[in-house]
């Protein structure tokens, strides 16, 4: 049955109106870290690092041996056992969104994907989190950090006292480290730090 423009639009802006009404979360917290280094180096139990190096030998010599099908369903293994419930465990402590925001978390467990021979693991943590917690997603505001909170109240104070570039260079900073994932703000802080960078270009 062939769709109407006016049915396109209207569909189209119902995803906008859904996208608007969520909350997303600015950044990433420190937690996000803390979680991936922690399933990487095996708190309490066997890391990713271990388990990933000990799948890659065990394919490599399955691949030595002729067994190119038995090489792929330890590869299929590893991903399911090991580095899946490594990723769910991140995710779970903190928050999917969170995770996709941080830039770091997401190129340190890439580093762990057994991807097809001859593939990237790039991007493939991003993707699996997208598609298996696409539900969760825009359920969380973030909380803005200590250390945010603190460069906010230094950039006002700054505004105050006429040192317009001081501030501007550190809102600039702090805004830069947000959008990598690498600290957290609420909506409030980083409109404010948003209209400063923009306001003072």
């Amino acid at each position: 049955m062939e769709e109407f423009p006016l049915d396109i639009y209207q569909r189209n802006q119902n995803r906008i109106r859904n996208v608007n009404k969520k909350k997303f979360p600015k950044g990433s917290s420190k937690a996000v870290d803390m979680a991936v280094y922690a399933v990487i180096d095996g708190v309490g139990a066997e890391g990713l690092s271990k388990a990933f190096n000990r799948a890659k030998d065990d394919i490599n010599a399955l691949k030595s041996q002729g067994e190119r099908g038995r090489a792929e369903v330890r590869r299929n293994q590893y991903m399911a056992e090991d580095f899946m419930p490594a990723v769910e465990i991140v995710v779970n402590s903190t928050s999917p969104d969170e995770v996709l925001n941080s830039r770091r978390a997401l190129e340190a467990l890439d580093e762990y994907a057994l991807v097809v021979p001859g593939g990237s693991g790039k991007g493939y943590t991003a993707t699996y989190i997208r598609q298996a917690y696409g539900n969760q997603l825009g359920q969380q505001e973030g909380r803005s950090d200590a250390s945010v909170r603190s460069d906010v109240m230094r950039i006002n104070a700054m505004l105050d006292g006429g040192q317009i570039r001081t501030a501007v260079s550190i809102a600039n900073k702090i805004k830069d480290k947000i959008d990598k994932g690498d600290a957290m703000a609420d909506d409030v802080d980083y409109d404010f730090i948003g209209r400063v960078v923009s306001f003072y270009k």
